[in-house]
């Protein structure tokens, strides 16, 4: 090869090299830092509230969705990845649930390609978000507020928290929203009566990579016009990979994590009295509110 060649080689790879690492595999945001918020700040407010925690938490998986990693996070590579819906309920002793996530319609689901769609399962979620006495959606998405008709109609709404400070929604129950990103997304951090802890992450962190690596979706797949979005978003993921970092023995719900989580049973179950049946295909996921009164 002659020198021309070369340099028209390294030109060419310098041409096309650079934007591709920089669009799908570069994590980076500069200036991100993670928010000031603590664990102790957390467990606080989650005793505000008086009476009883949550003591169990379930899960229904409502269907699939197929993406790019790379898509989900910079520099996984073009591969799909499987991404579970879910919805997830905590029971309170003597009292109505908790809903955190609801599902979607089966018009959405169609439309939102869907796979594996379990009709059953969202059913079961209907059922609650009928009786709920709290109603969490982390993310104002199709996939994730279900049927916004089925609101008990003892139902009042609870203070807006979009770009607001954390704070407690119920015992052992807080909300935090995560400001500067869009459609109401918000986090739930939930400690059980028995002391366990969980930081439900909702789309902020799609997969544990996202806070693991600190890694956001690949620039093609965001809007590049909301840098400071970008920002943000990994500002959230540093947060909470210090918050495990501080709590090692919390378990991270990310948003659509392919995996089983620990500590969180299968299934709606229509007698507490009775094991829970979950449809065949289950594995589960949060900013409308709603709290039934009495």
């Amino acid at each position: 090869m002659t020198p021309r060649f070369n340099l028209l080689l390294l030109i060419l790879l310098l041409l096309v090299g650079v934007p591709l690492y920089w669009f799908q595999f570069d994590a980076r945001a500069p200036g991100a830092r993670p928010v000031p918020l603590t664990m102790s700040r957390l467990r606080e407010l989650a005793d505000r509230l008086p009476g009883p925690a949550p003591e169990e938490l379930r899960q229904e998986v409502l269907g699939y969705r197929s993406e790019l990693y790379n898509r989900i996070a910079a520099g996984s590579g073009l591969r799909p990845i499987r991404l579970p819906v879910r919805a997830f309920e905590a029971i309170v002793p003597r009292r109505a649930p908790i809903l955190i996530d609801a599902g979607t319609t089966p018009a959405e689901a169609r439309k939102r390609d869907l796979q594996n769609f379990d009709i059953a399962a969202q059913h079961r979620v209907d059922g609650r978000a009928r009786t709920a006495a709290l109603k969490l959606v982390l993310l104002d998405r199709p996939l994730h507020r279900g049927n916004s008709a089925l609101v008990s109609p003892k139902a009042a709404p609870l203070p807006n928290l979009d770009g607001g400070e954390p704070r407690a929604v119920a015992p052992g129950v807080v909300a935090i929203p995560l400001e500067g990103l869009p459609d109401r997304a918000m986090m739930v951090y939930i400690r059980l009566e028995d002391g366990r802890e969980f930081l439900f992450t909702g789309d902020v962190a799609t997969v544990d990579a996202n806070w693991v690596e600190e890694r956001p979706p690949a620039r093609t797949f965001s809007t590049f016009l909301k840098s400071d979005e970008r920002r943000r978003t990994v500002s959230w993921l540093m947060t909470i990979k210090a918050l495990k970092r501080a709590a090692p023995a919390m378990i991270v719900v990310s948003g659509h994590e392919p995996r089983n989580v620990p500590g969180i049973a299968s299934g709606f179950a229509k007698d507490r009295s009775l094991p829970a049946g979950q449809a065949a295909g289950h594995v589960p996921n949060d900013h409308v509110f709603g709290r039934i009164n009495g």
